[in-house]
């Protein structure tokens, strides 16, 4: 055999021994920044594929005038402006995620990824913030009342 495994009992001793084994287990999986980008990029990914399949479905109201107008007056609701801010998010860490693996991946800054990570954080944040700032201003101005948001970008 090639690795030594020591042998273990189908059960614990102790409920005490079962817990510091299954905390052992799980201290192994430590999430570091790399993790954290992979995780983070699987889930971006599958919320964009989810919201192409929403908005297909919308473009099909395209063909009913009074259909359309109904879908774009529920568009300007404060839950739509929540979904468009959080669509920014996905979009902005998806791109410069991928980006980022471009980089690692091709030009070979696999010793840099962390400072890597941690630069297109802070570009993603102010894309988002710029970005994001209309959607941030129509919730703001439906929650504190109108006048009440400062108008920097509009």
């Amino acid at each position: 055999m090639a690795v030594d495994t020591q042998e273990r009992s189908a059960t614990p001793a102790s409920t005490e021994d079962a817990i510091t084994e299954q905390e052992s287990r799980f201290q192994r999986y430590r999430i570091r920044t790399g993790m954290f980008a992979w995780m983070m990029h699987r889930l971006t990914g599958v919320g964009l594929v989810v919201y192409l399949i929403i908005h297909i479905w919308g473009l099909k109201s395209l063909s009913d005038p009074e259909t359309f107008n109904a879908l774009i007056a529920k568009y300007h609701s404060p839950i739509f402006k929540v979904g468009e801010f959080l669509l920014l998010v996905a979009v902005a860490y998806h791109a410069m995620n991928g980006l980022r693996i471009v980089l690692i991946d091709f030009l070979g800054w696999s010793p840099n990824q962390k400072k890597l990570f941690w630069t297109l954080g802070a570009v993603t944040a102010v894309i988002i913030l710029v970005g994001g700032w209309p959607s941030i201003y129509a919730l703001g101005e439906w929650l504190l009342g109108p006048g009440s948001m400062p108008t920097l970008f509009l």
